[in-house]
């Protein structure tokens, strides 16, 4: 009795396991998230480390360019955005459809 038990119990301990999320396999919109967070933070401090190169008195020959930094993020934030909240698709404009075929010939 004491084997079917334990058997009973090893069998409940794999099934119950088996029904577990594996912390390493996260689904892509879960991973997604994640990248914006961290984009999120790349923002920051690039903010933080601006403010710090404008107190400095370094005149060398190169220099970061934080503003097309900050636009780099933000359009991979929003590329990101859009692939994970699609908009349904838009009507289309009626006005730009002439509609007036038939023109008189010039004499």
């Amino acid at each position: 009795m004491y084997r079917h038990t334990r058997l009973a119990l090893k069998g409940a301990l794999l099934l119950s396991c088996s029904c577990l999320p594996v912390p390493g396999l996260a689904d892509e919109k879960d991973e997604l998230a994640l990248v914006m967070r961290q984009l999120d933070q790349v923002q920051a401090s690039l903010a933080r480390a601006r403010a710090l190169g404008v107190r400095s008195t370094d005149d060398g020959r190169f220099y970061f360019d934080y503003v097309r930094a900050g636009q780099d993020i933000q359009a991979m934030k929003q590329g990101i955005s859009q692939y994970l909240e699609p908009s349904r698709a838009q009507p289309r404009d009626t006005a730009t459809v002439a509609g007036r075929y038939r023109q008189e010939r010039a004499q």
